[in-house]
């Protein structure tokens, strides 16, 4: 986004500034055409003095902007916008809130302005991310409002850099403006903190988002210390500011991010390259959310073990479910801070340890995070360190082990009926498949028979969508597939011209699969293609879609999450509200199980019929495991199609015969993700 713009009426200033009205020495120039040769003479003399006094007159300007250059370009532009400001507040003297709350709006604009600019482009996606970093709704809506303003009217004046520029005797060309740019921004951004303090009433702690280190920095060498320190952690006892100029013999210290900084530019560049998808974006925000309520904002060549230490130290008192959005006093939403979550678990844990009978009871929430999510919080950070490492070594952190925090990582512990393997339970307690009888009442719903309308799939009606919500779940449970793997298939995985039509289940452009050995052929159940399968993949692809379910495309969430908050959470919950027969504690049967269903069904098969089209080999190829046993080692090559149909087909018979509608896709404006805001939300009692 650029942080100024030229246009008609700095085009009209530059005209009559720079001679739009012939000056002496160009009126000289015109005389000599039609002087006589003794007058020309004379007033060519006249001409070389005019040249010689201009020459004097006019500055030598400098091709590039410095380092040395930027405090005084800080300052200019402080000063210039805190002047602004207060005369603004003085002029209105009654509007005290008014003012503190514009002030508070634009410095959080001038912050992004100055850090990430890319969050100013009013797009859905970075509404939902000011959100995530704690805006209220109201807030988030005020800044979206300045962001629309300034996209015609933008806040830093062209004319006033180049200016600022001229007077320092820097050349106002393009790359020095952009290289100022960011300085301007900072320094507005600290004017309207400080505005807030000269009405009487400064922000509180954290209310901004800090600068880096090289714009705070700015702020110090100009001595107003508290806008540039506003919301920023104290690390004056891991960093030492560099003090006086150095020989030329000592190495130059270069200033490391702050590590919530360096999560967000590793992020970009990982998924820019591909390493990377988009869902990473909520597993290394999470990690760098734990090490920071731990730690604060630490520069990344700060970071040491303890600190590691002491983020583990925070796993066995975070609540399972936390950082959830709620509603406060005045009605506004805000999402819960890890600060508040470790409060919460705190009193939670209290509970459990003083009656856990009485807490298992009353449904109150585990305390502790799983050994699983511990390990993949770790690795985050793990990954964050490892890139760093690769690309600018000299500020990587020294000497960390994260093999030594893992090892001491341990399960939380037992509460009611929740399952550990390392608590003595059995392996296989986790997880129990489902009851085939209550898998063919969930799919006996208005979603397959008739509902009332797109927004109303699980009221009983007469029109039947088909989309994501109709065709995953009926797939999943005919082919082992996982749910991510079905629901995140691009329309060029369904081959559909050939004897054996199949679904090509690979990684693509829009999600990744488990392991290598998922990477397979499956062919789709007759069942399927009676439905009108083949006639919804051709809409999708005639449409232009790239996701054969577009509805289950999201900017960070991943397609099974996407397919189980849209379909499969309520819909088991309309048709088994007090859960399924397969329900132990407060676990209970979900989409993984349909797996372990399917598994099952097909090795009874095989003991039924002592068919080799049915043993571990096949089964394994289906459901996409990697044979490791005896029995493996012959079925080196892969399973073509037509070799696993009678698995398929088999796996079909837990469908229902579900009705063939005429094929009924979604509107064009709804074949994407999410559902038109301030739609009313029904409850309907599923009998």
């Amino acid at each position: 986004m650029a942080l100024y713009r030229r246009g008609p009426v700095f085009w009209w200033k530059s005209r009559l500034r720079f001679g739009s009205v012939p000056n002496r020495h160009t009126m000289v120039r015109l005389s000599l055409r039609t002087a006589s040769p003794q007058q020309a003479r004379s007033r060519a003399a006249e001409l070389d003095l005019a040249k010689d006094a201009m020459m004097e007159q006019m500055p030598i300007l400098r091709r590039n902007v410095k380092a040395e250059d930027m405090p005084a370009l800080y300052k200019r532009a402080f000063e210039r916008e805190l002047d602004r400001v207060i005369m603004a507040q003085f002029h209105e003297p009654g509007r005290v809130d008014d003012h503190l709350a514009f002030n508070r709006h634009y410095a959080r604009y001038f912050t992004l302005l100055a850090t990430e600019p890319q969050l100013l482009d009013g797009s859905l996606e970075s509404y939902e991310e000011l959100g995530m970093r704690g805006l209220s709704e109201a807030d988030a809506d005020a800044l979206a409002a300045l962001v629309c303003r300034h996209k015609r009217q933008l806040p830093i004046s062209r004319g006033q850099l180049m200016q600022d520029l001229q007077d320092q005797g820097i050349e106002p060309g393009e790359r020095n403006l952009a290289a100022c740019g960011r300085v301007v921004a900072a320094a507005y951004r600290n004017a309207n903190i400080e505005a807030c303090s000269e009405l009487g009433s400064p922000l509180s702690e954290g209310d901004i988002w800090p600068l880096p280190p090289q714009l705070d920095r700015l702020a110090q060498t100009e001595g107003r210390s508290t806008p540039a320190s506003h919301g920023e952690a104290d690390t004056s006892s891991d960093v030492t500011p560099a003090e006086g100029p150095k020989s030329q013999d000592e190495p130059t210290q270069v200033q490391a991010p702050l590590l919530s900084m360096y999560a967000q530019q590793a992020l970009a560049k990982k998924i820019s390259d591909g390493a990377w998808d988009k869902a990473r974006v909520r597993d290394i925000n999470g990690a760098v959310a734990i090490f920071i309520a731990a730690n604060g904002d630490l520069p990344v060549n700060a970071i040491a073990q303890k600190h590691l230490i002491a983020m583990k130290d925070l796993f066995p008192r975070l609540p399972v479910v936390y950082g959830r959005e709620r509603k406060n006093q005045n009605g506004e939403k805000v999402r819960e801070t890890i600060e508040e979550a470790l409060l919460r678990g705190d009193d939670l844990r209290e509970k459990w340890n003083k009656d856990p009978v009485a807490a298992d009871a009353e449904g109150l929430p585990y305390v502790g995070l799983s050994l699983t999510t511990q390990r993949k919080h770790m690795t985050w950070i793990s990954a964050l360190v490892t890139h760093l490492e690769g690309h600018d070594p000299a500020l990587a952190p020294k000497a960390l082990n994260f093999t030594a925090v893992r090892k001491t990582l341990v399960n939380p512990k037992k509460q009611g009926e929740r399952h550990s393997v390392k608590n003595n339970q059995k392996r296989n307690a986790g997880r129990l498949p489902w009851d085939p009888g209550e898998l063919q009442q969930m799919l006996e719903a208005p979603v397959w028979y008739g509902c009332a309308g797109l927004w109303n799939r699980f009221e009983p009606g007469d029109e039947v969508i088909h989309d994501g919500s109709y065709w995953v779940l009926p797939l999943v449970i005919s082919t082992l597939a996982r749910s991510d793997e079905i629901a995140g298939l691009a329309v060029a995985d369904v081959v559909l011209d050939c004897e054996t039509p199949y679904l090509y289940i690979r990684e693509n452009s829009l999600r990744r699969i488990k392991t290598v050995s998922s990477t397979r052929k499956v062919p789709i159940a007759k069942k399927i293609l009676a439905l009108g399968f083949g006639e919804y993949v051709a809409a999708m692809k005639q449409a232009g879609h790239r996701a054969l379910f577009p509805e289950f495309e999201h900017e960070t969430m991943e397609f099974d999450k996407c397919f189980y908050k849209d379909l499969f959470r309520p819909l088991r919950s309309l048709v088994f509200p007090h859960g399924t027969s397969r329900k132990r504690g407060r676990k209970d049967v979900d989409v993984p199980s349909i797996r372990t269903l399917g598994f099952n069904v097909l090795r009874d098969e095989e003991e039924k019929t002592g068919r080799e089209v049915f043993n571990k080999a096949h089964r394994q190829g289906l459901g996409g495991h990697e044979p490791n046993d005896t029995e493996g080692r012959h079925y080196d090559d892969d399973f073509e199609p037509h070799q696993l149909v009678e698995l398929v087909e088999v796996l079909a018979e837990l469908l229902p015969e579900i009705p063939r509608r005429p094929l009924n896709v979604r509107p064009p404006e709804h074949q994407k993700f999410g559902k038109p805001r301030g739609r009313k939300q029904k409850t309907i009692a599923f009998s």
